[in-house]
């Protein structure tokens, strides 16, 4: 196998609005640090897969479709699109359901892409993948649950080694990167990119991009809302996750396409809210922006139900088997407790599992049957019980792509 790395910035435009908080109203003033596009390309003699990880609060589906077109021209066959979703970038069509990226955005992640994935290309060696999981505490916890304390947060690095060397990270966090606050207006990277720049050394990149977050923030362990408490939490993690070489003993599996699963969710009805709203929470005691939030949340979800939509919405799930490596693509917020459900549920043979959510589209929150009423489930579009489809999904695809793996090992043994 061959593996490459690039990157390129992603431009703003000032004054253009910026996505992730209901309450924000002011555009883009200014940088606080670039955001960035990186793509990390797989490669044999058969076939390529690239992952494209942008610095944006939702990637939707018709921009991922622009990309793989313009990926298939540069020798790329196949390719998965995640958003970090840092809140503190211009707005890119994160509603719930998802809509049309602004076609200036597009035009420039697109550009951004491009550049980034022939970085990759002129960049690719040959590397074997390994994959460590951490579980790192005091980083985060259950971001609307008023007495949540810190949760052991697992994270998973997987590392790139070429010789005897880690010479890149793809670091997947299931951490809402949202340290600064609903009234900046400079754009920023937020978490990731303070994680990034804790883990890049000289000789080695890396990649940070976002699991199953949906629940999960540093609104209760963080000390600070600026770009020192970021960078303070990115070299906490990256002091606890050890990038260990994976020297690896006989010849890889061929790189092939993912395995896609199809599945429709059925949108969440008028009775199903109202019924959550008799259910809710008292408010939220001295914590003003949990209360707030909720408000935030019943309004939205009260907009949604006045639409009445009918029809189902259909999204896929995809897996993709990497030198041994499985990495599971989820297009929306899956909870935390989902993600790793994936990996309990998958069978033995398909070994540790990789959860990468907001990639190759935007859904919205989906949250567990049994979550209590809160935020993510006013506004997650679907009827409760839809996370669990989607687990379902996830294990399926992930059980394919790794009997496609052993197939391939047997034909060329």
């Amino acid at each position: 196998m061959r593996v490459g790395h690039g990157v390129a910035r992603l431009e703003v435009v000032p004054g253009e609005p910026m996505g992730g908080y209901a309450d924000r109203s002011d555009g883009v003033q200014n940088v606080l640090d670039p955001l960035e596009v990186h793509a990390v390309t797989f490669a044999d003699d058969g076939h390529r897969f690239a992952l494209v990880v942008a610095d944006l609060i939702c990637v939707n589906v018709d921009v991922v479709e622009r990309i793989r077109a313009a990926m298939r021209d540069i020798d790329v066959q196949s390719c998965w699109v995640a958003a970090t979703h840092t809140h503190a970038s211009p707005e890119a069509g994160c509603i719930p359901g998802g809509e049309a990226t602004p076609r200036h955005v597009a035009d420039r992640l697109e550009a951004a892409s491009l550049a980034a994935a022939r970085s990759a290309l002129a960049s690719e060696r040959a590397a074997r993948l390994g994959c460590v999981r951490t579980l790192v505490p005091k980083l985060a916890g259950r971001r609307n649950v008023t007495d949540s304390g810190p949760l052991d947060i697992p994270v998973h690095a997987i590392t790139v080694t070429a010789g005897t060397d880690v010479v890149g990270l793809v670091v997947i966090s299931p951490v809402h990167p949202t340290i600064l606050p609903a009234d900046n207006n400079h754009v920023s990277a937020d978490l990731n990119g303070g994680i990034r720049r804790a883990l890049s050394a000289p000789g080695r990149w890396a990649v940070v991009a976002t699991g199953a977050a949906g629940d999960i923030s540093t609104r209760h362990t963080r000390q600070g809302r600026g770009l020192d408490e970021v960078d303070r939490l990115g070299a906490w993690l990256a002091d606890r996750v050890e990038p260990v070489p994976h020297i690896g003993g006989g010849t890889p599996a061929p790189v092939r396409p993912p395995i896609s699963r199809t599945i429709t969710l059925a949108p969440k009805q008028p009775e199903e809210l109202d019924a959550a709203l008799r259910q809710a929470p008292p408010p939220a005691g001295k914590n003003e922006r949990i209360h707030w939030v909720l408000q935030q949340g019943r309004r939205i979800a009260e907009e949604q139900a006045a639409r009445r939509r009918t029809e189902p919405y259909v999204i896929d799930v995809e897996a993709v088997d990497l030198d041994g490596v499985t990495v599971v693509a989820v297009p929306g917020e899956l909870f935390l407790e989902l993600g790793e459900t994936i990996r309990s549920a998958a069978p033995d043979q398909v070994g540790d599992i990789v959860v990468l959510g907001y990639a190759n589209g935007y859904l919205g929150y989906l949250p567990a049957r049994d979550t209590q009423p809160c935020y993510e489930t006013y506004v997650s579009p679907v009827t409760s019980g839809s996370g669990e489809i989607v687990v379902e999904a996830a294990v399926e695809a992930a059980t394919e792509a790794v009997g496609d793996r052993e197939n391939s090992r047997r034909i060329s043994a």
